[in-house]
């Protein structure tokens, strides 16, 4: 699948230097160094074992520090060190055993420590320049998940912003002991998504479950809310200060905000390179700043007009996040993270691919037409092999991923994963012919609904007891829904303890199978019973902080079902209910329309061809 991209989410300016880290499907992740007068490029360093950033810093020295993600059992979330004396980038170590992502890293203004947060367990860590010791300092505030951003006071104060829920601002003494915790000025939920300090001001950009970013204004000296500005979405809400103003995106658009009276000006410039803008600093009059597109653009203050210029990163490849078959035969894939949409015939072996599309979770074929389910906000796209068409969002209701999409007679069906810091998925029906779309939040109260199927007008469906926070709301369930009646035939927990269930399809008999992260059942479609049920694997279900939609299962022209499960695909003798091995490892498998099984890892793309 040619799907290729350059995102960047994590950047930063020293000087006439900017450092950017490009995130790559398999690794390793690139720390590209450019000229920030006309992005040219200086040289690309890989970072081992990092999939991609988010954090990039520089400290008093000049040297560029880097926190990068992976789940990879043995890499997780690792700290780099870039020396711009020696041209070395050096490995640091795992920021914090057992997390996956280093979210953000911050230098002290002493040059001593370089600070981070991590992700799923909310632990901040101090790595001590002189002696290269990491140390845990522990969750701020027990119970979130993230540490999503920093900011350190002249004095050496630490400020974290944390999430998915609360949105607090931990305020801590520098050996990581917890001063106070300041409210946010809103009682939504999310993050405390970006932080700076400007002068005796700390500026906290939110990300709410609602989909709104206000920035608030904190006057540290009097310890209150100063001011909320609405709709902010630049990156950094800092990295744009000159004396007073405050350089910012504000509905795509380039803007200036005063500190001392309050007032946003819009500066009229919007060609910011598309993604999320990142307004870095000043070299003389021009404000430089990034798209996480992998874009530099400028911005001169005394002439009030601003530069784009091509993105010179090297594209690396992309993972594919999702696929489905399309009406024309293809298989299509969508890229995860930096999106695009990539298409394979199977009859003649060659593909097309189309940058400019989102991250889809979902993909699929009704009524002769392509949709896509693309996050953030659960946005519903029609697809004619030219742009795609938004048709429905779903951010004001809290939703965020459709990974499940079913044709279902006249209707479009979907189900989503709700926004991070709030729970209740909800199960979506589109009418292609009239427009019209029902969205039924909350029909399994709190869950995520992360399966379905359709037979004879009922939707079937399977549910995660996770939503946007690490508290699962029950057992995970499967229920029948009749389109007609608009009511639940069933509901039922077919496989106890389990805390998501995953895909589901149907056998030539009727029968309703589904395939678990640890266990294989068949249901009785009419009544929800189960009548069988095998557990193939184990799962730490005791200690899972989030799982979602980590299964397929499809019917095969062999009479046989397929299954990818725990990073595994297999062949499923329906029978014995026997799982044997095909290929590991593994991350998604799709009946393809020749009948043959099409499977991917990362950015690799392979067929399974079933013979005989």
């Amino acid at each position: 699948m040619p799907l290729t991209g350059a995102t960047t989410a994590g950047t930063t300016l020293d000087g006439d230097r900017v450092y950017s880290v490009t995130s790559s499907a398999s690794g390793p992740a690139m720390l590209a160094i450019r000229n920030a007068s006309d992005a040219t490029l200086i040289a690309e360093k890989p970072l081992p074992l990092a999939l991609g950033s988010w954090a990039v810093t520089v400290a008093p020295d000049h040297s560029v520090y880097v926190g990068s993600y992976n789940a990879t059992a043995g890499a997780m979330g690792r700290l780099f060190r870039y020396d711009p004396a020696s041209d070395q980038v050096s490995e640091l170590g795992i920021a914090v055993p057992g997390e996956t992502f280093v979210w953000t890293v911050a230098a002290s203004p002493d040059g001593t420590a370089v600070y981070g947060g991590t992700s799923p367990h909310g632990r901040l860590f101090r790595y001590d320049t002189a002696s290269g010791r990491i140390d845990d300092l522990g969750s701020p505030v027990p119970g979130e998940q993230f540490v999503r951003d920093l900011a350190i006071g002249d004095d050496g104060t630490v400020y974290a912003g944390l999430g998915a829920q609360s949105m607090k601002v931990a305020v801590l003494k520098p050996d990581g002991t917890l001063i106070r915790v300041i409210e946010p000025p809103t009682d939504e939920q999310g993050y405390a998504y970006d932080l700076d300090i400007v002068g005796r001001h700390l500026l906290v950009r939110f990300a709410t479950s609602t989909g709104t970013n206000p920035m608030g204004v904190y006057d540290l000296a009097r310890k209150s809310w100063k001011d909320t500005v609405d709709d902010v979405d630049s990156l950094t809400v800092g990295g744009g200060r000159h004396g007073q103003a405050v350089y910012l995106v504000q509905g795509d658009e380039l803007s200036k905000y005063d500190l001392k009276s309050g007032k946003i000006v819009k500066l009229g410039f919007t060609d910011l390179g598309g993604g999320a803008a990142r307004p870095l600093g000043w070299v003389g009059t021009t404000l430089v700043g990034t798209s996480s597109t992998g874009r530099i653009w400028h911005y001169d203050r005394r002439t009030g007009k601003g530069t784009l210029f091509a993105s010179t990163v090297t594209g690396q490849p992309v993972s594919v996040r999702s696929m489905g078959v399309g009406p024309d035969g293809r298989i299509y894939a969508g890229g995860f993270f930096t999106g695009g949409l990539a298409a394979y015939d199977p009859k003649t072996g060659e593909s097309q691919f189309w940058p400019n599309v989102g991250q889809s979770e979902g993909i699929v074929t009704h009524k002769g037409k392509l949709y896509l389910g693309v996050y953030p906000g659960a946005r519903i796209y029609e697809f004619d092999g030219t742009a795609p068409k938004e048709l429905l969002n779903l951010a004001t209701q809290e939703q965020d991923r459709p990974f499940a999409m079913v044709s279902a007679g006249d209707l479009l069906a979907f189900g989503t994963v709700p926004k991070v810091g709030t729970i209740g998925g909800a199960l979506g029906l589109y009418d292609p012919a009239t427009g019209k779309a029902v969205i039924k939040r909350n029909l399994i109260p709190g869950q995520s609904i992360i399966g379905l199927a359709y037979k004879d007008g009922i939707i079937y469906g399977t549910t995660s007891a996770f939503g946007g926070t690490s508290t699962p709301q029950g057992e995970a369930q499967a229920f029948a829904y009749d389109v007609a009646t608009d009511k639940l035939i069933w509901q039922t927990t077919p496989v106890p303890g389990n805390l998501a269930l995953g895909s589901i399809t149907f056998d030539e008999d009727g029968k309703l199978w589904g395939l678990s992260p640890d266990s294989l059942y068949e249901l009785d479609a009419a009544t929800g019973a189960t009548l069988r049920q095998v557990q193939h694997q184990t799962y730490p279900w005791d200690t899972v902080t989030q799982v979602l939609l980590d299964t397929n299962i499809e019917l095969g022209r062999d009479g046989m079902l397929y299954g990818k499960v725990q990073g595994k695909a297999y062949k499923i003798d329906r029978a014995t209910m026997k799982l044997t091995l095909i290929a590991r490892p593994m991350s998604i498998l799709l009946e393809g329309p020749d009948e043959h099984m099409y499977l991917s890892r990362f950015e690799n793309f392979y067929t399974y061809r079933l013979c005989g």
